[in-house]
């Protein structure tokens, strides 16, 4: 080995030189903050790994999601995470979706640590990437981690990606309901927009990889099974917070819901959620030692006044409010039987300017045009 070999190899592994695979030259490990977070007896609890650096190794060492920020950092919250490092397997499908290659332009929205920004570096050779952090704080961690990759600009204002573009294509960490028009716009005709799409029916998220047109005016793709992917909501697509409001009047009994099942298939819940942007669902489990056997039940709300409850052991369905959610939620169910309940890799989405179509087969096939994401409480 000669001198330069071995200055090389003792630098951190984020340090050294884009030579061979770009995994190796920028491990998942070397971009974990010092400080991360994992949940115990009901609460996150910080490690830090000059204090406990073999906790610290473990954790992120299991291959596992690696959460380094909870409620952006304050002491107290809710718990709502903030920042996390995703998966080996993970970050390689979306990187195999997305397709980088030398020379090219890459904007990205969702930095967190910087190690996807850090790979694709790599991969570009010579390229840029312009990656978006959710907020300033988090914009400073991710610099510092990607302070050795002169091809990465990080910022924190997602109206400055417009001006930076146009990008060969577009990769998100952060799951949408609706794919945002200006990020579709960022793009070059013939570019790729990869994006994990989830709907406030619960499940993980399902990545879709669209190509924008020649003319620029729409962009069409399908989505991937592929791993299940760990993301967290873009902010402004987030569940809203605000407790629903509770109905005034009487429940009444609805009709039974023989479709409704728990769980709901992962594709059922993307092609549903999707038709019923409206409809919130939390899956219960009852207490058998209170309710003399263990009963699943759903609950679903749509952040205003109209409430269901559909209990699954025995089938009885009730609902409170001017709007049957069951009855919405069944027939969006009922739409994807019908359909042959197709897989996520059967389904894709046409998204222009004004509209969002949802398709099966094709975009010649059957389709369907999707609604406008509901205003939530509180914003009317």
């Amino acid at each position: 080995m000669n001198a330069r070999q071995d200055q090389t190899e003792s630098l951190p592994a984020r340090l050294r030189p884009h030579t061979g695979d770009g995994v190796r030259c920028a491990r998942r490990r070397d971009f974990v903050p010092d400080v991360i977070r994992v949940h115990r007896s009901q609460r996150w609890r910080r490690i830090d790994r000059r204090k406990n650096a073999g906790e610290w190794g473990k954790a992120v060492h299991s291959g596992s999601v690696v959460v380094f920020d909870v409620d952006d950092g304050k002491d107290a919250g809710p718990g709502l995470l903030t920042g996390i490092v995703a998966t080996e397997e993970d970050v390689a499908a979306r990187l195999a979706a997305l397709a980088p290659a030398p020379g090219m332009s890459i904007a990205e929205i969702g930095t967190d640590s910087g190690w996807t920004a850090a790979l694709l570096d790599h991969r570009l050779r010579g390229g840029r990437v312009v990656t978006v952090a959710d907020t300033g704080r988090l914009a400073e961690i991710a610099r510092d981690q990607v302070a050795p990759f002169p091809g990465i600009r990080v910022i924190h204002e997602a109206g400055v990606l417009q001006a930076a573009g146009p990008f060969h294509g577009l990769l998100s960490h952060r799951a949408v309901c609706r794919i945002p028009w200006e990020w579709v716009n960022a793009v070059r005709p013939g570019g790729r927009v990869c994006v994990p799409v989830r709907t406030h029916l619960g499940g993980p998220s399902t990545l879709l990889v669209l190509t924008v047109a020649r003319d620029g005016q729409s962009a069409t793709g399908r989505f991937h099974e592929g791993p299940v992917l760990q993301t967290l909501w873009l902010r402004s697509h987030r569940p809203g917070d605000a407790t629903p409001v509770a109905p005034q009047d009487s429940p009444r009994h609805s009709r039974d819901l023989p479709l409704v099942q728990a769980p709901l298939p992962r594709a059922a819940r993307l092609f549903a959620g999707l038709l019923r942007p409206d409809l919130h669902l939390q899956v219960v489990r009852g207490d058998a030692s209170l309710e003399g056997r263990v009963a699943d039940r759903l609950r679903l709300h749509d952040q205003h006044s109209s409430r269901a409850v559909v209990l699954l052991q025995p089938r009885h369905t009730y609902e409170w409010g001017p709007r049957s959610l069951g009855t919405y939620l069944v027939d969006a169910l009922a739409q994807w039987h019908t359909s042959g309940q197709p897989t996520a890799e059967h389904l894709g989405l046409t998204v222009t300017p004004a509209r969002h179509t949802l398709w099966l087969g094709s975009p010649d096939g059957p389709s369907w045009p999707l609604p406008q994401l509901p205003t939530p409480a509180g914003e009317r």
